[in-house]
């Protein structure tokens, strides 16, 4: 019983509610179309007469004047009362109001005067409405204005035409364009690098490679990792640019003693080749493998012609006693030794598995030099450093040292702004950790370096530099495309960094009563802050459509990347032949031999230590990275 009283109540509320509402409605719209239509009747009247005086002649008028006064004079019984009438041959005499009506004069042109006085009332109604209509849209959108929210400060969201205006009169606008709607870039903005983040199918690839036209148009240098051949697919030419990728055929042959100059340099490749974890425990291990490394590099540089298939093997098949001679007077000395042998064959795991990958360098006489080709120039062709799919993992701790040697180059040149060499990093987060990538990004403007970061989310990068470590690469990517975004926690991230606004609000009260004295409306303004772009809008974004922020005060704008089917001018991928490899069987054997290290001392396979296996668990913990973000 209480449940359908409490119904009936709402019901009876409810219909209260909803007829007050509109008969206040009603009301007050019939005060305002009541008062339009009385304030602008004058303005119909007056076009009607405008028209009428300027579409008949003076004595056309003259006629119709005297017509209608014998018309009032008959109505009004003054048959007899008389009017001096003008004709058209200039003379004047009185007349009666039935002879003026007779005259042939007026019979002539009061058919005329009546035509046109018709439609001077046409002509004045169609005003009246017209006026009618046109302040009643006035006043809809004065309504809009009322109750608009109005950006106070902050960020807000525009048009690429207001873009492209904001820049035109700043004298900012670059040759450089991006999507449908040609967004211009700020002149100098691809200095302050970019970030490409968005799903994978979302578009963030297609919109690199539009970049990449642009680069190669303008015939500026450009260091490419491509992770599946994509780009070497539809961008390199063998004519004039360079491959590096062992396990493909027409990669160049490279050596790391052409890019080492001295032992710092040795040591920056080995951090680079043997990557800290970011959630390591005990980083000893790492420490002491890196060490080892630079230090057996460093001995060798000394002979002839040193090849990588010697150095590995001292590393990880000769046994210790032989490595310890090696390392004699050095640092690594003391890693080394016999005494300390469960702690030697646990080193020698760290290097066993990050130093696989160099079994595959193709170790030729003339070895292409990263460092060199960075300090030319005058070179004008591209580097590309590509993988493959099943063999990235065994191939990345090489990829990242050659991408961290390119970043090291790249800073030990002399200062040119004017200067443009691009580093493209699509899927950043597939590479180990690069150790001088911050270094990179926060000094490379004044030696020409542009970085275009490419990542399909936050998380994944945090994973691999840690929390901080990401949070200081994100804050050195100044232009953004943010993509879609299906997890709500990455997609509040990209949202976030769109940046938010502070407006004011409109809120609108209604108050009735069963007096009408009581019925109003009220509106109030507060200032409040919301973000420019929302969650939802971000994991709704389609393919090939993203949001974008540039460097400096321009508003947020949406953007629709074209796209563009290529041709292919390149195989992507070209198996190297092992078979005609003087090294084959060399390399073949080592490869077996890193999967599990052996010594003179022993022939069965070693297990590792507790504290290796405590580093690996760690290594591959999933860091809880969408948090700081936030």
């Amino acid at each position: 019983m209480t449940t359908q009283q409490e119904t009936i109540e709402t019901t009876l509320k409810n219909v209260t509610r909803g007829g007050q509402i509109l008969l206040h409605n009603l009301r007050m719209i019939g005060q305002v179309v009541k008062k339009v239509l009385l304030w602008l009747l004058p303005v119909g009247c007056l076009a009607s007469v405008l028209w009428f005086f300027w579409t008949t002649e003076p004595y056309t008028r003259y006629l119709g004047e005297q017509w209608l006064w014998a018309k009032c004079a008959l109505f009004l019984g003054n048959a007899h009362h008389t009017q001096a009438f003008l004709f058209p041959d200039g003379h004047v005499m009185a007349v009666f109001p039935q002879s003026l009506i007779n005259s042939p004069v007026i019979q002539e042109t009061i058919g005329h005067v009546k035509e046109k006085g018709w439609q001077a009332l046409d002509v004045g109604f169609f005003v009246y409405a017209l006026s009618v209509i046109l302040t009643l849209l006035w006043l809809q959108r004065r309504g809009d204005r009322q109750t608009a929210n109005k950006p106070v400060r902050g960020d807000k969201l525009g048009s690429v035409s207001e873009v492209r205006k904001i820049l035109k009169r700043n004298h900012r606008n670059s040759a450089f364009t991006l999507g449908l709607e040609q967004l211009p870039l700020p002149r100098f903005s691809e200095q302050q690098h970019f970030l490409f983040h968005g799903t994978t199918g979302s578009g963030k690839s297609t919109a690199i490679k539009e970049l990449l036209e642009h680069i190669r148009r303008r015939g500026e240098r450009a260091i490419v990792y491509d992770k599946s051949c994509n780009l070497v697919k539809e961008f390199y030419c063998p004519e004039r640019d360079q491959l590096m990728n062992p396990l493909d055929s027409r990669g160049v042959d490279w050596s790391l003693w052409r890019e080492c100059r001295d032992k710092a340099d040795f040591e920056s490749l080995a951090a680079a080749q043997i990557p800290m974890p970011p959630s390591t425990q005990d980083p000893f291990w790492i420490n002491a493998a890196r060490t080892i490394f630079a230090a057996a590099a460093y001995r060798m540089r000394t002979e002839k012609n040193p090849k990588i298939v010697p150095l590995l093997r001292y590393l990880l098949t000769a046994d210790i006693e032989e490595l310890q001679n090696l390392l004699r007077g050095t640092e690594a000395e003391t890693l080394m030794s016999e005494k300390t042998e469960k702690t030697a064959i646990s080193i020698k795991s760290v290097l066993a598995t990050y130093l696989k990958s160099l079994c595959y360098i193709k170790d030729g006489d003339n070895p292409f030099s990263i460092r060199q080709w960075v300090q030319d120039d005058t070179a004008k062709d591209w580097l590309f450093i590509s993988s493959l799919g099943d063999k990235h993992e065994s191939l990345k701790p090489l990829i990242t040292a050659w991408l961290d040697i390119a970043v090291n180059a790249l800073l030990s040149l002399p200062e040119k702004p004017s200067r443009r060499i691009w580093i493209i990093l699509d899927e950043i987060a597939s590479l180990h950790r690069l150790p001088y990538l911050t270094a990179g990004l926060s000094e490379a403007r004044k030696f020409g370096g542009c970085f275009v970061v490419g990542l399909l989310s936050i998380a994944q990068l945090a994973e691999v530099y840690g929390q901080e470590g990401a949070k200081a690469l994100s804050a050195l990517l100044n232009t953004r495309l943010m993509f879609r975004q299906p997890d709500p926690d990455v997609a509040h991230w990209s949202a976030r960094n769109l940046g938010k606004t502070i407006i004011e609000e409109v809120q609108e009260g209604i108050s009735y009563g069963a007096n009408t004295l009581r019925d109003g409306v009220s509106l109030n303004r507060v200032e409040r802050e919301k973000p420019v772009v929302i969650d939802s809008e971000i994991m709704a974004l389609p393919d090939l459509t993203c949001y974008v922020r540039l460097p400096g005060q321009y508003p947020i704008t949406q953007l629709h990347i074209p796209y563009v089917a290529r041709p292919e001018k390149n195989t992507p991928f070209v198996a190297r032949d092992f078979e005609q490899d003087n090294l084959r069987q060399e390399v073949m054997q080592l490869t077996e031999e890193l999967a599990v290290p052996v010594t003179e001392q022993t022939s069965s396979p070693l297990k590792k230590p507790h504290s290796m296996t405590m580093m690996k668990n760690t290594e591959k913990e999933e860091t809880s990275s969408i948090d700081v973000f936030r």
